[in-house]
């Protein structure tokens, strides 16, 4: 059958029709359709509900109109059963049977005596099943489509191998998803942050995350990669929320021709669906855990005692991390449900707090660092029997608590908060005409600090600063950190979609939806109390009254003098210059307005989808316009081919806006031979906003999908080319006596992109069964070139790039945006995902090969000279192929009744391959080794 028909229902198809060997050529008897009896456990519910859990559980192809089974309940299924007598005790009691095909499907249908007028024998009502699928309307209960490399469903979701469990790591199957050469380094193996991943050669910060429809991503600061120690900023990920993924139950990849209903990217959307309530009561527990003793690590020779004896968080030899999961479901009654699940992420890293062996140290010589992320996710939903209507309410909170310290530096402790709040609520009217969803949404996010102390000085060492190495060449005892800053962003969002049933014109059928969408978010960025940098320690005079630290009015400087001989010297010291944070606030509000038309154009086997978005927001005044076509045209039921042209219109980031106030916080004081201050000067802007443009990117895509029967699953082949305009990035620009030292950092729309991506991709529509083995299986291959300009916004951006100067690259001369991307750019890559079952021993198994072509770093190795000018000199160094198998073991063993146990072992890398990342003159960097987590849980 063709899953990609416009009029095939391919909701229910959760799992695969039985074969007796993978790629078998014979067609399936009646008899064979029946299948061997296998033991069935499902609770009684609406029939939808249930027919889709037996699909999943039998493995076989089940299709059935919505209007059919609509307000139908089964007294459920406990026993065991072959195929067709399981479906004798679901359709109990209704006028539904059963009827198998020569494709090796079931569809549910009328029985014969319910349908007057049918004079068709059973027979032929088999043999045209595949016509009859292809015209059934989409049905229109809880479940997935086919489950391909864009989408995954719930069982993807369980059974594929993420190790740190969050969603972006779990798109590791789709061929358009690139991830940074950092993720999987040997050297942090204690993080848990979600992977940062690249759509279309897009940064990561240009994608769009939604929860249920509401958007997820950080649009306070998300691409400031800076050292987590600044005075001034918060270092950000491109995700506000970071959600554990066993909290979702379907995410969808939209990548090529996306309708005009989504916007605020330029790279593309992850559509993540909550989970809700399925079963009438029950739930789950569970307990995670790895560490470096269960990971293999490699490091270069020349960095190994440096890595042994860290004290920062860019080496981390040491690591457990621990997942705790509890998960309690209930549907009172069959229109109403609640799903209540908490899951934590916490990784211990110890490390050193002083760079040295410093063995006379007054202070604890070991720290441990953590990472801790929680997610919190509340979903009701309620659908009234016989209505037209729906409602479900979702809350995720998902605070994330990162704790650091400074190296060498006593009292430093500090910790990095983000994630927040997101509540959303959305209502369904499907009325006759038209069906209309409303959604309010309500978030509050952050991206803050604390710190333990609320200064920062350096000293020398002495007898009264000894608590750090007096060996070291310049000896020195710091203390402080580097204060408290609150950064948080509010929104509140309401949109309604109007979906039109189709209507004729002619020899036309017009399928219309439009939309807008209202936002209003309030940024701030607060100090909550001053700061004090001192800086450059000075000799105190040796005699007087500033000798002993003490002031003119007889008071004594404690906080920035020391009478006590500095080591190698006779004398005490005192700083000269301070620099004060000072305790402030700073507001900024925009609204934003989206309004989209959206029309489904047919005639006979073409189909035109034409629509056009229109987005405005205050930030940047400006009414951006994105149209959206899409041709698609099916000349056989085996075949589909499609053009598409698209603009995407990205989003504005109160980052630029921000930045412009920060600095005005600080003031400079020094002295000299004196304890008393001078007079204070504040800064000037640091930062300056001028008018700016919103990025984006437009779209040219070609794409066929061709699924005959004997490929057991849709084949497609698809281009894509994007061009990137307008990309915002940071300039240095000198003579500007309104900045700070006469220089400003000015955001500019002078970024550029280009993309084209090949890809070829294939999902089993079908699973494949070879004896008590049910496998289903992905492919996807991918050729990618991506060229940029630019790193991200937060990089400072040279005359030279606006100029786009001609530069030397691998012995050729180039322009500077025609040098490849040095991230999330490998020239191809090949997955392969595949998921065994082995229903009589209630095990899976699940396997994930990737490998990635070799790839070009970019090192800058002087000048040369050109045509009479000096140019700068790139030289490319090669890295070689990356290979990773990762592997999901997970055994569910039935306790009692619904009780099961849940051991789950992922293993990535399971292979050992040593993968190299970068390399530079003295030494090279690698992913991580073999690494292993086990998972053991309880189900009820």
């Amino acid at each position: 059958m063709a899953v990609f028909s416009a009029g095939l229902c391919s909701a229910p198809a959760v799992a695969a029709s039985i074969s007796p060997q993978p790629g078998a050529a014979e067609k399936p008897s009646v008899s064979r359709a029946a299948g061997p009896a296998r033991q069935y456990d499902i609770p009684a519910s609406s029939l939808a509900d249930a027919l889709y859990r037996f699909a999943a559980e039998a493995g076989v192809v089940v299709v059935f109109d919505a209007s059919l089974v609509q307000g139908h309940r089964t007294q459920g299924l406990k026993g065991r059963y072959d195929i067709m007598a399981a479906f004798s005790v679901l359709l109990a009691g209704t006028s539904l049977e059963a009827v198998s095909s020569p494709a090796g499907g079931l569809m549910v249908r009328q029985r014969a005596a319910s349908r007057p007028g049918d004079a068709a024998d059973e027979d032929n009502d088999r043999n045209a099943l595949v016509p009859q699928l292809q015209h059934l309307p989409r049905v229109a209960v809880q479940g997935n489509a086919l489950p391909t490399v864009q989408r995954l469903d719930r069982a993807m979701l369980r059974h594929l191998p993420a190790l740190n469990g969050d969603l972006t790591s779990q798109l590791k199957l789709n061929p358009n998803i690139q991830y940074s050469e950092g993720q999987l380094a040997s050297y942090t193996g204690g993080e848990i942050a979600p992977a940062e991943i690249s759509i279309h050669g897009s940064k990561p910060y240009q994608n769009e995350i939604l929860l249920d429809g509401v958007s997820a991503m950080n649009d306070l600061d998300p691409g400031l990669k800076i050292t987590p120690s600044s005075p001034e900023f918060v270092p950000g990920a491109s995700q506000a929320l970071a959600v554990d993924s066993s909290v979702l139950c379907e995410v969808e990849v939209r990548d090529a021709s996306v309708s005009a209903e989504y916007g605020r990217f330029t790279g593309g959307v992850v559509d993540a669906r909550l989970c809700s309530a399925r079963k009438s009561f029950g739930g789950s527990v569970a307990v995670g855990y790895t560490s470096s003793d269960w990971t293999h690590v490699f490091i270069d020779p020349a960095r190994r005692a440096e890595f042994e004896a860290s004290s920062n968080a860019d080496m981390q030899p040491k690591f457990r991390k621990w997942t705790y999961k509890t998960t309690v479901e209930g549907r009172p009654s069959e229109q109403w449900g609640i799903l209540a699940s908490v899951v934590r992420r916490q990784s211990d890293i110890p490390l050193r707090r002083f760079t040295t062996d410093n063995s006379t140290s007054t202070e604890s010589r070991e720290v441990t660092q953590q990472r801790r992320q929680d997610t919190l996710v509340l979903k009701t939903d309620f659908t009234p029997a016989g209505g037209i209507h729906k409602a479900d309410l979702s809350l995720v909170y998902a605070p994330s608590d990162n704790r650091y310290f400074i190296e060498d530096f006593r009292n430093s402790d500090y910790t990095l908060q983000s994630g927040g709040l997101s509540l959303s609520g959305r209502w369904e009217s499907r009325w006759e005409p038209v069906t209309v969803t409303h959604q309010l949404s309500y978030s509050a996010t952050s991206q803050s600090r604390r710190s333990d102390a609320d200064y920062y000085r350096n000293w020398r060492w002495s007898t009264d600063k000894n608590w750090g190495d007096p060996t070291e060449r310049v000896p020195t005892s710091g203390e402080g950190a580097w204060g408290d800053v609150d950064q948080g962003l509010k929104a509140m969002a309401y949109k309604v979609k109007a979906a039109f049933k189709p209507i004729a014109t002619g020899a036309l059928q017009h399928r219309v939806s439009t939309g807008l969408e209202l936002r209003h978010q309030e940024a701030e960025y607060e100090r909550l109390k001053a700061q004090h940098y001192y800086l450059v320690a000075s000799n105190l005079p040796t005699s007087g009254a500033i000798s002993r630290c003490t002031r003119a009015d007889g008071s004594v400087d404690t906080d920035a003098c020391s009478a006590t001989a500095s080591i190698n010297r006779q004398v005490g010291q005192y700083f000269t210059q301070q620099i004060t944070y000072n305790a402030g606030r700073f507001d900024l509000a925009a609204d934003a307005f989206s309004a989209f038309l959206e029309d489904e154009i047919r005639w006979k086997t073409l189909k035109l989808r034409a629509g056009l978005r229109a987005d405005k927001d205050t930030l940047t005044d400006q009414v951006n316009t994105a149209p959206r076509l899409a041709l698609t045209w099916q000349p056989m039921d085996t075949l589909l081919l499609d053009l598409g042209a698209s603009r995407y219109v990205g989003r504005s980031l109160f980052a630029y806006a921000l930045q412009e106030k920060i600095h005005t916080l600080q003031v400079t004081q020094t002295r000299s031979g004196t304890l008393t201050w001078g007079k204070a000067v504040q800064a000037l802007p640091l930062n300056r906003l001028d008018a700016m443009k919103t990025p984006h990117d437009d779209e040219l895509t070609a794409g066929l999908v061709f699924a005959p029967a004997w490929l057991g699953g849709p084949l497609s082949l698809r281009v894509t080319d994007r061009d990137g305009k307008d990309q915002v990035v940071k300039r240095v620009v000198t003579k500007q006596t309104a900045c700070n030292g006469n220089s400003c950092y000015i955001y500019t729309n002078d970024g550029r992109s280009r993309t084209r991506d090949w890809t070829l991709s294939w999902s089993s529509a079908t699973a494949f069964k070879t004896g008590p083995v049910v496998t289903r299986w992905w492919m996807a291959v991918n050729k990618s070139e991506v060229r940029s300009n630019y790193s991200t916004y937060a990089d400072n951006y040279s005359t030279d790039k606006v100029n786009d100067v001609i530069v030397q690259y691998d012995g050729q001369f180039i322009r500077y945006s025609d040098i490849p991307a040095d991230n999330y750019n490998r020239p191809w890559t090949f997955r392969l995902g595949a998921m065994s079952s082995l229903p009589a021993y209630h095990l899976t198994i699940s396997h994930l090969l990737r490998v990635r072509d070799r790839y070009q770093q970019m090192l800058s190795t002087g000048t040369t000279d050109y045509q009479g000018s000096t140019v700068d000199v790139y030289q490319r160094a090669q890295l070689p192929r990356s290979l990773a198998v990762d592997t999901v073991i997970h055994w569910e063993p039935r306790v009692r009744g619904d009780e099961r146990l849940q051991i789950k072992l992922t293993l990535e890398n399971l292979t050992n391959r040593k993968n190299k990342t970068t390399v530079s003159d003295t030494y090279a960097t690698y992913e991580r080794g073999r690494s292993v987590a086990l998972e053991v849980g309880y189900e009820f």
